[in-house]
């Protein structure tokens, strides 16, 4: 972990040398903001205990001292009722960018993505047995998970108390307009989707119309008499990184131009929009979102649409190219969880019957299970 070697404090910032030879600058408002000892956070629910509002704009430490051997620091300041703050050499690295902040970057846990210039993963399944709290199953369903965007697991009860709990693990099942735990088959007339027949589904994203889309998704099949139906699989990361090397003019309207969806059916009329690539401040993939058949009607002046229509296809084309799949016949007792903010997912078309039950996550429970499970 990164030390602090030096600690120098100028009229705006002060000045921190790191080990590495790096070098950091914090403004001093930033840190009487963002002490880490007990009078500026609560160190039970870290939550701040400063008062941001009442500081004084122009506050600058009187004096700072490196402590246990650079792995923390504390700043004093005039005038405090509480005079010192206190912070660990790691948080002060963190906001720094000298280490990763992002789960993604956590040991273990690196994002492989995966199409058929690399190379597609190997399906390794969990056992249902292993799968539990404090059992190592979890871990590695949740590493597999951020590692390869899915994860099979093997020897599942079949009921739905047993598909809820198993679930349940993942974080706490979200309740949408299909249920909470809900049941997949062609059998239903519920909902008007075309999830709910024998058809072939192109790999899509999920909820295009949800303002916030789940973030995890998860299939158990619970009964399988026929032929085909192979669950399809396809790393959106891995294709708009492609686009972006390839086609950086079509990645970049991709990025830009919001792209609506919509839900309908009696008495629902879902409606949002969001770019069918979302990035964060750091132009990192966050999101991908893909659902041709949800798309709803939208209109741009003619040269952004021809421009818009141009990147879609591009972005279409590497989806329905078969190289770029991973099918899974999910047989009963079979479950698959998955990023739907990171793959894509379909379905071949079957004969016979196929009966499923599946939920949703939202993508804040995932993440906080990566930070918290051991």
């Amino acid at each position: 972990m990164p030390r602090i070697t030096a600690a120098e404090g100028q009229a705006e910032t002060l000045v921190l040398r790191w080990d590495s030879g790096a070098e950091s600058r914090f403004p001093w408002f930033w840190l009487r903001d963002h002490g880490q000892d007990p009078d500026s956070l609560d160190p039970a629910t870290l939550q701040r205990r400063v008062d941001t509002f009442a500081l004084d704009e122009a506050i600058r430490g009187e004096d700072c001292t490196i402590l246990e051997d650079g792995h923390a620091l504390a700043v004093v300041w005039p005038g405090a009722a509480e005079p010192q703050s206190r912070y660990s050499a790691d948080f002060l690295a963190t906001m720094a960018g000298l280490l990763p902040e992002a789960i993604a970057a956590q040991p273990g846990r690196q994002p492989r993505l995966w199409s058929a210039a690399g190379g597609l993963p190997d399906l390794e399944t969990v056992p249902y047995g292993e799968v539990g709290e404090g059992k190592p199953g979890l871990r590695r369903c949740l590493e597999q998970l951020q590692r390869d965007g899915f994860v099979v697991i093997e020897g599942a009860p079949t009921d739905e108390a047993s598909a809820r709990a198993l679930f349940n693990h993942f974080g706490y099942i979200r309740e949408t307009i299909f249920g909470g735990l809900w049941s997949l088959s062609a059998e239903m007339t519920e909902h008007d989707d075309t999830a709910y027949s024998t058809q072939y589904l192109e790999p899509h994203t999920d909820s295009t119309y949800s303002h916030d889309a789940p973030g995890l998704q998860c299939f158990l099949c619970q009964e399988f008499d026929g032929k085909g139906g192979e669950s399809i699989l396809v790393d959106g990361f891995a294709l708009a990184e492609e686009m972006r090397r390839e086609q950086p003019e079509n990645f970049q309207v991709l990025c830009e131009v919001s792209v609506p969806g919509r839900y309908i059916e009696p008495g629902v009329h879902l409606r949002t929009e969001r770019p069918a690539i979302r990035l964060d401040g750091a132009r990192r993939l966050q999101q991908v979102s893909f659902n041709n058949y949800d798309r709803a009607p939208f209109l741009l002046e003619p040269a952004r649409m021809k421009a818009f229509y141009r990147a879609y296809k591009d972005f279409h084309a590497r989806i329905v190219e078969r190289g770029n799949w991973l099918t899974i016949p999910l047989r009963p007792g079979m479950a698959l969880v998955f990023d739907n903010w990171r793959l894509l997912h379909g379905r071949l078309g079957y004969t016979g019957k196929r009966v499923f039950c599946g939920c949703y996550h939202n993508h804040e429970d995932f993440e906080s299970a990566l930070r918290t499970v051991a």
